[in-house]
């Protein structure tokens, strides 16, 4: 039956599957505000899938919605960098340009488990708590956490989920490809110490001031013009749970006398001291 649908069905299809299955809920609005369809054409379209995937999707009155389900099993196959890219057009931010969205956006160097991810997502939608299973260099095995996520955000090499780490009592990153296994806990009360208004690392802003490298002085006037400098530094706005991430991406020297040597150390990040973010220790330096 899929295959003898035409493209543009195909391409609406494609979207109940999407938007359910990383969001959580779709709806008809969903196909009419993006394509430019009528509610009868949108409601052919949910009656097709159903009879693709009759377990996928189911209405729920109350919402007016579809609510995908935990069971479902995608039908239509797509790239994982096809589905990153939309989830960043979708619901993102950048390094450069903050909006309180859930997703910081920068290019990632290797591809996330698509179930994995859609599983966060939805549980960031839903303002869900969930238990994975996760490893890590002290439990390489495995081992069970409860956290309560609230965003995703690309360091550059990994992508992370932002999350309420109730072992630990505290705000933390999690790899996603760490993540071997996730269970949504659907009644677990989030209170409000848990949520992305009390993370402050998160929804503080910091200023990084960088310069060029001064063992570089010969090419100053090069690294200016290639980073777009003014009056000798660049100045970048980012959340204090990301900047160390950004530090180690860019190879900034974060040492206090600008000590780092090698042909990828470019920049210099002035007056480390004033910068008290936790995961500086990440970024490049020698102290």
């Amino acid at each position: 039956m899929f295959d003898d649908l035409t493209g543009a069905q195909k391409e609406l299809l494609a979207h109940i599957e999407f938007m359910g299955r990383f969001y959580g809920l779709v709806s008809r609005l969903d196909l009419t505000s993006r394509f430019d369809v009528s509610d009868t054409t949108a409601t052919r379209m949910f009656r097709i899938y159903n009879e693709l995937a009759p377990d996928n999707i189911i209405y729920r009155p109350t919402l007016k919605r579809y609510e995908w389900q935990e069971s479902a099993r995608p039908i239509i196959p797509v790239s994982t960098s096809k589905c990153v890219s939309t989830l960043v057009d979708g619901f993102g931010d950048s390094y450069a340009h903050i909006d309180g969205q859930p997703i910081a956006v920068k290019n990632s160097l290797f591809n996330v488990d698509l179930d994995v991810l859609s599983a966060v997502t939805r549980a960031i939608k839903r303002k869900q708590v969930i238990r994975i299973n996760y490893l890590s260099k002290t439990s390489p095995e495995g081992t069970e956490r409860v956290i309560v996520p609230h965003s995703i955000a690309d360091s550059g090499l990994r992508w992370h989920v932002r999350a309420f780490d109730r072992k630990h009592g505290e705000f933390r990153d999690f790899v996603i490809n760490r993540i071997k296994t996730v269970s949504p806990l659907a009644k677990q009360e989030i209170p409000k110490v848990q949520t992305v208004l009390s993370d402050s690392e998160w929804n503080e802003i910091v200023e990084l001031k960088l310069e060029p490298h001064p063992r570089l002085g010969s090419a100053k006037s090069m690294i200016e013009f290639e980073y777009r400098m003014h009056n000798g530094h660049l100045k970048k706005s980012i959340r204090k749970a990301l900047a160390g991430y950004l530090l180690d991406t860019w190879n900034v020297d974060t040492s206090p006398n600008a000590s780092l040597k090698g042909n990828h150390v470019m920049l210099w990040l002035r007056s480390r001291d004033k910068h008290n973010f936790k995961n500086i220790i990440i970024s490049p330096n020698l102290v």
